[in-house]
């Protein structure tokens, strides 16, 4: 044997066919939390079940009382004031996914995933958000916002679960570099 291959390459021909592609490789735990609650007014217990699906399984009884205290269910206030100030209470990804829940066109979902693939599609490198709730804000109203921003005629829910999936993905890959 002359020749190995010993990289890999995924090649997307634009937006869509990237979205295509890794939106359907995305997988959440109980999805239907999220679909059936999102875009409505909050309930306790469609405040609930969103942060139970954000968190991935069962809430604690002390991050219930967090959430209690933290996210009401209408806030009428400036959420960004509020919500993306690294100087007020809570986690910069929880607060970003309550305004999400809140006003979700308006604010969208970011995580650790979603900024590693916009990163990696902006660079060509795989780069971890900041550890900072600072940090995480700025990256989150100075670079995400304008980057999901950029995909005005796209399905943000569809863009999101791409750029999910992706994130993971890059993730395992960097594992390995």
């Amino acid at each position: 044997m002359d020749t190995m291959n010993l990289s890999f390459q995924i090649n997307c021909q634009g937006m869509s066919q990237f979205i295509a592609h890794w939106s359907s490789k995305y997988s959440y735990s109980e999805e239907d939390k999220y679909d059936n609650n999102i875009g409505k007014p909050l309930t306790e217990k469609s405040r609930l079940e969103l942060f139970e699906w954000k968190n991935g399984s069962v809430i604690s009884k002390k991050k219930i009382e967090s959430i209690n205290k933290n996210y009401p269910l209408s806030f009428e206030g400036s959420q960004k004031d509020r919500y993306l100030n690294h100087k007020k209470t809570g986690g910069a990804i929880w607060n970003i996914f309550y305004i999400h829940c809140l006003a979700p066109t308006k604010w969208p979902i970011y995580d650790q995933h979603t900024f590693r693939a916009m990163k990696y599609m902006q660079t060509g490198q795989i780069s971890e958000i900041g550890n900072t709730n600072k940090q995480k804000y700025e990256s989150y109203i100075k670079e995400y916002i304008p980057f999901i921003q950029s995909f005005d005629d796209i399905d943000h829910r569809k863009l999101d679960k791409a750029l999910f999936a992706f994130g993971q993905f890059l993730k395992i890959a960097n594992k390995y570099a």
